[in-house]
């Protein structure tokens, strides 16, 4: 028996077995920096979210109290994030960071009880060896216990350090898609990045690659995606505080989709 079945039969309640694409929207920043525009009532949120996205990431705790507006055959499908950071809170935040941290939140056995179709880990890069080695370990042996649950493991990198800076962002991209990939990593999420480094690991990457934005691309953009051989795109809750975003959302899946 081929004990990567049951990863398959998950990673297809997101991403789409017919022409291998997929939308998603990622709700999770509001446990590190609080509610933002559009994301006040998760409840809301989700009842209006969740016949648009193929996939929506929210935290353990959204989903447990949530579940009964996710997933199914008609709504998106629940992916877990299992991990939390105060990288995101800058000096304007009322709790700005004095030191970076990234704590596990939950593991695969938690997110397979709650129903979620895959789990998400955050994968930091720029602010020094300690963070980035503890992180890489991490995420390691949490590969190790989905390949054991036959749970996908999709891992978000984000380069946002101090050290990252015009010049290594787009090293800083491939070399943590290259870690990821040795570590086990069943999909990833980019950052928004160029045309080059898209097509660069869309033709070297093994696992489905999908690519983080913070506004809805127009088609043609969509359409260039897929074309450098990315899989889905990741929007974040920005987009809920878009002008015009009720009469977008159910366009959405048809643009990715056709």
């Amino acid at each position: 028996m081929n004990i990567n079945v049951g990863k398959n039969i998950r990673m297809s309640d997101f991403i789409d077995s017919r022409d291998n694409r997929c939308l998603m929207l990622d709700l999770t920043l509001t446990s590190s920096v609080g509610a933002q525009p559009g994301t006040e009532n998760i409840s809301e949120t989700l009842a209006r979210c969740n016949t648009a996205f193929d996939g929506i990431i929210l935290n353990p705790g959204q989903l447990e109290h949530h579940a009964n507006l996710v997933g199914g055959k008609m709504r998106a499908a629940p992916l877990v994030r299992i991990d939390w950071t105060n990288a995101y809170r800058d000096k304007e935040f009322c709790l700005p960071a004095s030191t970076i941290t990234r704590v596990t939140l939950s593991d695969g056995e938690d997110a397979l009880g709650l129903g979620a179709s895959a789990v998400v880990a955050t994968l930091l890069l720029g602010f020094g060896e300690d963070l980035e080695s503890e992180s890489i370990r991490s995420i390691s042996l949490l590969a190790r216990e989905c390949y054991r649950l036959s749970l996908p493991l999709i891992v978000d990198i984000r380069p946002i350090g101090d050290k990252i800076s015009p010049v290594n962002y787009m090293g800083s991209i491939k070399l943590g898609t290259s870690f990821m990939m040795e570590a086990g990593a069943d999909a990833l999420i980019l950052p928004d990045c160029d045309a080059e480094t898209c097509a660069l690991i869309g033709k070297w990457a093994t696992i489905p690659v999908m690519l983080r934005l913070d506004e809805i691309p127009t088609g043609e953009k969509m359409e260039q995606l897929f074309a450098l051989g990315m899989t889905g795109i990741v929007l974040s809750e920005r987009i809920l505080a878009a002008p015009g975003i009720e009469e977008k959302l159910p366009l959405l899946k048809q643009l990715v989709h056709h």
